[in-house]
């Protein structure tokens, strides 16, 4: 009889610790009978429904959802309620977020006989989510038209690049109808000739067969070397369409050709030193168009500053990856100042200058995956222009012009 009084003790002291730890937390525990009346719940229903848990009790846990949460749920709760997410209305009206988790309870004989489960608020959770999901839709809203700011200004860009590319290109047209102006003159004198002896020829009778067919070739002389600088300018400003290997080398020659006549015209001397057929890869007509950018500003330096023994070494250098051509004049160098500025479009000390032509060198050799720079040296200024290289060593070469 004293141990039966000492167990029941002990089972009320560990029932009462059970209850005191049920009470204490922070979830709602609850039971229901089968219809889902409130059986039990814990002092956390209180704190978080408002509702005291007397006045609770023998009513159905659904009265206290949401309106729309419970339409189409019956008295039959467990097909609906075993688990989820549900609004639940506070005795001051409130709604709160909260998450179900329910199990049926069962007899030793298999009966069900009611519910037991635990009620967790996670408005506070759900709040955070919502501001995280906002947040979220605000950053890629940013983020969407920052994009689109960027497209808008790449295409203005793009198109501010078109322009001055158009710009460079009627540029580069009035310095070809220049070089053709300079190549024409000598056939053009000298047809000049062959047709004022015509008419002297004429008059004291010297026309005759072997006078035509002289003139005639001489004649055809003169205008297939006007039609082979045509050519020769038709394609070197013909853009290439795919990038390819091509000697450096081929390629500064082919600028030489072209520009000869001015540098003579102008007493620039140039010796062009390389050892190799040093091959790059990238645009070989485009290159060419660089070289002689790079030609037509050493010659306005020299007029401007009207410099008398005119000089311009080009020499050919490999830098791991690269190949360098080196332009080194002695035409006064560029102010320190103005280092930084002369690849930018429009910068010009001259005051007929459009400012395009080194713009569109470093646009071009950046389109090669390459680069220029300039500095000063000596009595002059060095331009380093640097593409992309495949070497296939040949025999070396010194070619004055």
């Amino acid at each position: 009889m004293k141990k039966l009084k000492e167990s029941e003790v002990s089972y009320r002291d560990l029932a009462e610790k059970y209850e005191a730890v049920v009470s204490n937390i922070r979830e709602i525990i609850f039971q229901l009978d089968q219809d889902g009346k409130i059986l039990y719940v814990n002092n956390s229903w209180e704190k978080i429904t408002g509702f005291e848990v007397q006045e609770s009790l023998g009513k159905y846990i659904l009265e206290f959802l949401k309106e729309g949460e419970v339409r189409g749920i019956n008295s039959q709760i467990h097909a609906k309620l075993l688990n989820g997410e549900f609004y639940f209305i506070t005795k001051d009206l409130k709604t709160k977020i909260v998450e179900f988790s329910m199990l049926p309870l069962f007899d030793k004989k298999g009966k069900m006989y009611g519910y037991a489960g635990s009620i967790n608020d996670i408005t506070e959770r759900k709040q955070q989510e919502l501001l995280i999901k906002a947040g979220k839709q605000y950053v890629e809203s940013l983020n969407w038209k920052l994009e689109k700011r960027i497209k808008e200004e790449v295409t203005k860009n793009r198109e501010k690049d078109h322009i001055l590319i158009q710009h460079s290109r009627l540029a580069a047209m009035g310095e070809m109808i220049a070089s053709i102006g300079h190549q024409w003159r000598q056939p053009l004198n000298s047809l000049s000739l062959l047709i004022q002896d015509v008419s002297e020829a004429l008059e004291f009778g010297e026309i005759d067969d072997q006078y035509i067919d002289r003139f005639t070739k001489e004649s055809m002389i003169q205008i297939k070397h006007m039609s082979r600088t045509i050519n020769d300018f038709r394609k070197f400003y013909k853009p290439n369409k795919e990038k390819s290997p091509f000697s450096v080398g081929n390629s500064i020659e082919d600028a030489l050709s072209i520009f000869s006549s001015s540098l003579k015209n102008h007493a620039i001397a140039v010796e062009f030193v390389y050892r190799g057929q040093q091959m790059a890869y990238g645009f070989p007509n485009e290159y060419s168009q660089v070289v002689l950018n790079i030609l037509t500003n050493a010659r306005d330096a020299f007029i401007q500053k009207d410099v008398k023994d005119r000089k311009m070494i080009i020499k050919i250098v490999e830098k791991g990856e690269y190949t360098t051509a080196e332009f080194t004049d002695n035409a006064g160098g560029i102010e320190p100042a103005l280092l930084n500025k002369v690849f930018e479009p429009y910068f010009t000390t001259r005051n007929h200058g459009t400012g395009l032509g080194l713009y569109m060198t470093k646009m071009i050799l950046e389109n090669m995956n390459g680069s220029v720079s300039v500095d000063n040296i000596g009595d002059g200024a060095r331009f380093c222009i640097s593409v992309p290289k495949k070497t296939a060593a040949i025999k070396p070469e010194l070619i004055s012009v």
